[in-house]
Formats: structure tokens, sequence, C-alpha cells
């Protein structure tokens, strides 16, 4: 059996050309080959090595083209063009075709790109009479929502390593249908859901396999990166994420023996830098200072960098891990502040202490940190003038100010009770404004 496993392009006014690795995929391609190492998987990035090409701004974003009226290069520049980052879906579709695959399974990651993934699926089924799975964390925030459409056969809510090798299991006849965990299909014209169970033990899932991608596609700076995550889930539950749609509510960590082997490998395979990638990466404080000295100990030199560039709650931050962290190789603090006003953390359910916010920028400042501090502009219950002072209040403290305008994904526990449709959906993003009071925008 072959299966293929597809990162789709997306579409947007920019890209975030250095966070593109998907390291979901690759996780479970490390899942399927070690419970059934028959099974031939192939990972197809189609988003990151393919350049961009200008496209036509879609309907439910054509409201922008008065604020984004020509390419002005000013250092306050907004957006311009809209474009297609990756392959056309014209290749996409032929290139999918030539491999020949049993089943095909698509990744969708963020509310705003669905479209880009159902795209894809209608592609593979003009060309094959293949089953198609899609998962990722936009199918678990809306699986009706996409298991609905003509293209897609089935879903996978939640966590997808055990659901997905049930799934191969159930297509070679190994395993009833309704047994596969998490998984969604279609019967007698009804959209079936089974169960979501937990999946395989977090110590047990095998390194992510990367083998199908070329290491000279995913740099920063200039050295090649490898993704990594040490913990699932997040023990917060802040009202505007929705992270817990795919992780649950269980905050799980890796040990540290297992992390260490995993960045050991990386190093082997060239890799210079690491990002990690967790929701929470140093909550448990005396696992991560322990995990810091191991790095230290690994790379006296500093030959390994390290970075986290989904953000580190500065709740979690205190002198002594800081010193660790620039030691091991640390260069970048990236803090999520959110607001420095107290009243928006109270509603948004977000830990927050503006002394402890400080101490943090002041010490990561004199240790060298490059620090990014971001704000989400637009809260529910924020005023106008709470925003302005957020501003004003980092705009004294040695940070690169990043704003992000506030959206509302879809199930998240800010959102639940509204209606969003699908073109609330593609303008979930930081280069677009929903209209409507039930809107919101970009975090």
């Amino acid at each position: 059996m072959k299966v293929v496993l597809i990162q789709p392009p997306v579409q947007d006014f920019y890209d975030t050309d250095i966070r593109l690795q998907p390291i979901g995929l690759c996780y479970l391609k490390a899942a399927i080959i070690k419970e059934m190492p028959e099974v031939e998987v192939i990972i197809k990035d189609y988003h990151s090595g393919y350049g961009r090409r200008t496209i036509s701004i879609p309907k439910a974003l054509s409201y922008l083209s008065e604020y984004y009226p020509s390419a002005d290069k000013s250092p306050f520049s907004a957006f311009h063009q809209y474009y297609h980052f990756g392959q056309s879906f014209d290749k996409i579709e032929a290139e999918i075709d030539d491999m020949a695959p049993d089943v095909v399974g698509i990744s969708s990651l963020f509310t705003p790109y669905h479209r880009e993934a159902l795209e894809i699926a209608q592609g593979v089924k003009r060309r094959l009479d293949v089953p198609v799975i899609m998962g990722g964390p936009h199918v678990s925030e809306v699986p009706e929502f996409v298991l609905s459409n003509p293209y897609v056969d089935y879903v996978i809510r939640g966590e997808g390593e055990k659901p997905v090798v049930g799934f191969i299991r159930f297509l070679l006849g190994k395993m009833k249908l309704e047994d596969v965990p998490n998984l969604g299909y279609k019967k007698d014209g009804r959209l079936c859901f089974n169960p979501i169970e937990e999946n395989y033990p977090i110590n047990e899932l095998p390194a992510p396999d990367l083998s199908d991608l070329p290491i000279e596609r995913y740099k920063i700076a200039g050295n090649p990166l490898a993704f990594m995550v040490t913990s699932r889930g997040c023990p917060h539950k802040c009202s505007f994420c929705s992270v817990h749609n795919t992780f649950g509510y269980d905050y799980r960590r890796r040990s540290i023996d297992n992390v260490v082997r995993e960045i050991g490998q990386r190093y082997r395979e060239g890799h210079r830098v690491i990002d990690f990638e967790d929701d929470n990466l140093t909550f448990y404080k005396n696992e991560f200072k322990e995990l810091c000295g191991r790095l230290i100990g690994m790379f006296p030199d500093k030959e390994m960098e390290f970075v986290a560039m989904n953000g580190i709650s500065y709740m979690s931050l205190d002198d002594e891990m800081l010193e660790l962290m620039s030691q091991a190789g640390f260069t970048h603090l990236n803090l999520a502040l959110v607001s420095s006003d107290k009243s928006v953390h109270d509603i948004t359910r977000r830990p927050h202490s503006i002394d402890a916010y400080v101490k943090v920028v002041s010490k990561a400042s004199q240790l060298g940190f490059k620090i990014v501090s971001y704000q989400i502009l637009g809260l529910p219950y924020e005023s106008l003038s709470g925003m302005i002072q957020t501003l004003a209040f980092n705009s004294r403290l040695p940070v690169l100010l990043g704003a992000s305008p506030f959206y509302l994904s879809p199930n998240a526990p800010i959102a639940r009770g509204l209606h969003l449709t699908d073109e609330d959906y593609v303008k979930a993003r930081l280069t677009a404004m929903a209209e409507g009071e039930a809107d919101g925008n970009g975090c």
C-alpha cells in the first residue's frame, strides 16, 4: 500500500517562510512505519520551496482592495499583491496522479487556508478513485464542515498517529471501520464520528520522519532548521485559543532523555537550529532547566541554536532559567504579552503579571536575547485606549513589537455559540479584518 501525505500551498498577501516544516505529517509517517513497515509513506510538502505567484484576490477578501491599493515601499507599508505560495494546483494534481497512491491524506492546519486543502482533495478525486482523508487543527475545530465536502471521504479529529494507523489497518481489512478511534466518515448519507480516544503514550511515539523533506528547504539565517515538540497541549485555558480542540486538556511532556535523543539525531542529520513549537514549552520549570543543562553539556560551543517561535509564557520564566537558556544556545525570546490591561486577561482567563513580564524582559535584554513581544489587538471588551496603552507600554521596553489583530478561531471557547460561515473562516487571518459584529481577526 502507498500512502501520500500532503501539506498544501497557501494563498495570502504574505507568507511566513521559516515556519513551514510539516512536523505533524512527519509524526504520522513515523507512526505508520513503526506499526506497519511494509506500507510505503510519502510526504509531499507543496508549500515550501516553490516560490510564489500573483493571483486574484478572492471574493471574500475583495473589500481589502481599497486598503491595499498600491505597492507602498515605505517602512509603514501594508500589503499589496495577493499570492499563491507553493506548487500550483494543476501540477500537484498531476504529480499525485503519477504517484498512484492507494490513499491520500491532506493536512488542514490553519482555518483561513482550508480552501487550499479542499482544492487538493478535489484535484485528487478528478484523477483517482482513492480515499481522501483530512486532519489537522481546522478539522478538529469544525469536523462536520470538512466532512460535508463531497471530495473528503474521511476526517481525523484530535491527534492523528493512532487513528491513522487504525485507518490503514481498516483499508487493509485488518480492523473494523467503527473501531478506528477519532475517525469521521460517511454512511448512508449521514456523517458518522467514532469516539475520540487517547493517543499512543507520548514517549512511545517515534521521532518524526523528516526523510522526505530536503534539508536545504528549511533554514533560518542560512542554517538548516528542524521543528520539534517536547509536549502536547497546554495547561492554560485561554478563551481565545483552540489548541484543546486538537490535543484535549491533558498536558503531556516527553521525557528529557527522549527529547535529547531526538536533538542528537537532528544534529547528526545536519540540522543546526531547533525550533521548539510547543504550546507551553517552559511550564514545568525544573524539567526545562534540566533540559537546558543537558544541552549545555551536548553543545558546549553552542554548535546548535535553539528558538521557540511559537512563543514562551513569561509567567514560567525566571533569572536562572533565562541564564541557562542563554548558555544552552537560545538566541531569541518570543513572548506573548497579549495585553497590559489586567481586565482583558481576566476576561480571557490568561495568566498575567506585568511585574513578572517587565522583570523577564529586563533580564533577557541584559543577556543579549532578541525579544519579540506579541500583543493581540481587538480582543473582545478591550477598548482602543487599552490597545494604545499596551503599545505605549511596550514601546518603552527593549522589545520588538509584534502586533496581531484578533480573529475568532472556530470552536475556541470565546467563539462558541456564534455562527461562523466559510467566508468568516477565510477572513480569519492577519492580513484581513472580518466585517460584522460576530467576526474578529487575527492572532
